[in-house]
């Protein structure tokens, strides 16, 4: 149960910095709604944080848990962490140096629907000073490679939390007096207290490394493991390019109501399948594991959280939106379209989760191919769908999630076909079998309580308790094995901490 247990820690600090986060976009959303600026600041961030995903927590710590896990089995901690550090920071410098002086021409590349107008000329500016966030952010993602290794999942997880925490001031201290330009102060300061979250944990678990440019074998093998590897989860970040791109076509606010829907969908995303797809990696990872016994739960605990959230996502939409966008400068219209989006994209929540979770299983192993032929095939499916429900079939900003959703069942059956090992077929259909179950009264409930005209905000939270309950409390009756456990462990833990 060490997934579990790893998981929990990861989804706990998780946890906090979406929540944090929805307070730090319900922010932007207060004082800049979903207008020129925020299509701006959200197209020039966009950047850093698309090679944040790419060198930091993508990538390379796809690559670098397996082979850093080696390294401290072997006694060859320090040194491998040195040379890796100094390559690693240099590459982040080196890329953060290009970025600014490219930026006009990136920028175009991906939103070239923004092209002559003023959110193109503001994107520009902003983007120039948001590259410098990638170095932050670059030693954050190292430092959180080193901590998960080591069973540390929590406070690295949480540091996304104290970026939107410290961004969020910056924001309601500067936003008045210096309108966007809080937006990109926001970004680098919360960047450096990001940052230093990690420094007391590591202290203590004594990691210890310095600069060295040796280039030895240790290196080449990342570099060897790397380039395939940054291939896949540059594919993954194309996706949002695209998006990015075929949005800027359509009316001023689509990529602002992508992003706002985008960010709600990510919560159940980053808090379950990311904090399973992570320390499956890091349980895999390990000589010992029992990789087969490993993946069947990591593919039960998907299906037993992420269902129910996708139906949670898909019906309470409007009313999430609503409590936590719905003021200031966000209009009613942004409701609409940002809760739309949000619907659709909770359709493929599921199959995301499973193909994050595949993807973990052939990382551990050192396949690093694999998974880029399937993210690969994900965009492409992606990008044509999405051209054709948007702009052929006319849906507009609606289907440019619906291309996203759809696309993710292509990355998932290719991943599946391609393991020689799977999860077990018995304990996944039962549990399956009581999930649906499960969900359906849960879904009975939520309709029972929006019929009866109550406002958003106390929809929201009677709602999600109750179907959580009564989600929990069926899988109970129903004897569930895997819910049997959990309770059983949470108990324990409670009653000798």
């Amino acid at each position: 149960m060490k997934l579990v247990r790893f998981a929990f820690s990861f989804a706990l600090g998780t946890l906090l910095s979406r929540i944090l986060g929805f307070l730090r976009d319900a922010g932007i959303a207060y004082y800049f709604g979903a207008s020129y600026i925020s299509d701006a600041f959200f197209i020039a961030f966009r950047i850093p944080n698309s090679f944040r995903r790419l060198l930091g927590e993508g990538g390379f710590n796809a690559v670098f848990v397996p082979l850093y896990t080696k390294a401290l089995e072997e006694g060859r901690e320090r040194d491998f962490l040195s040379k890796v550090f100094t390559f690693y920071v240099i590459s982040n410098v080196l890329i953060t140096l290009l970025g600014v002086v490219l930026s006009r021409y990136i920028v175009s590349l991906i939103a070239p629907g923004v092209r002559g107008g003023e959110t193109f000329e503001l994107a520009v500016f902003m983007a120039r000073f948001l590259f410098l966030y990638l170095i932050l952010v670059g030693l954050n993602t190292f430092f959180m490679g080193v901590l998960n290794v080591r069973g540390r999942f929590f406070v690295p997880a949480f540091s996304q939390g104290m970026f939107n925490l410290v961004f969020l001031l910056t924001l309601l201290l500067l936003a008045d007096n210096y309108g966007y330009i809080a937006l990109v102060a926001g970004v680098l300061v919360g960047g450096v207290f990001q940052v230093l979250i990690n420094l007391p944990v590591l202290l203590r678990e004594r990691v210890s490394f310095s600069l060295s440019l040796k280039l030895d074998e240790d290196v080449k093998l990342l570099l060897r493991r790397l380039i395939p590897a940054l291939g896949g989860f540059g594919v993954n970040q194309l996706s949002l390019i695209i998006d990015t791109l075929l949005a800027s076509f359509l009316r001023t606010g689509a990529i602002s109501y992508l992003y706002y829907a985008n960010r709600l969908y990510q919560l159940p995303f980053g808090v379950v399948s990311v904090g399973v797809a992570n320390s499956l990696l890091s349980l895999l990872s390990r000589r010992e594991s029992d990789k087969g016994e490993e993946l069947t739960t990591a593919f039960r605990l998907i299906l037993l959280l992420m269902i129910p959230a996708s139906a949670g996502l898909f019906m309470l939409s409007e009313d999430i939106v609503r409590v936590v966008y719905h003021r200031g400068s966000f209009t009613e219209e942004d409701v609409h379209f940002s809760a739309g989006a949000l619907s659709i994209y909770s359709l493929g929540l599921v199959f995301s989760s499973l193909q994050k979770v595949l993807s973990a299983l052939f990382f551990s192993s050192g396949d690093t191919k694999t998974p880029v032929k399937a993210s690969l095939l994900s965009v492409l499916s992606e990008g044509a769908l999405a051209y054709f429900f948007a702009f052929l079939l006319g849906i507009g900003v609606f289907g440019l999630p619906t291309g996203t959703a759809l696309s993710s069942l292509v990355g998932l059956g290719y991943l599946w076909f391609r393991t020689t090992r799977r999860p077990k077929t018995e304990p996944l259909v039962w549990t399956l079998v009581k999930v649906l179950t499960a969900t359906a009264i849960m879904i009975i409930l939520l309709l029972f309580l929006k019929g009866t005209g109550l406002s958003p905000v106390v929809t929201v939270l009677v709602s999600i308790p109750s179907a959580v309950v009564i989600y929990f409390l069926t899988l109970f009756l129903l004897r569930e094995e895997l819910t049997l456990r959990l309770s059983k462990r949470l108990v324990e833990k409670f009653v000798n901490p």
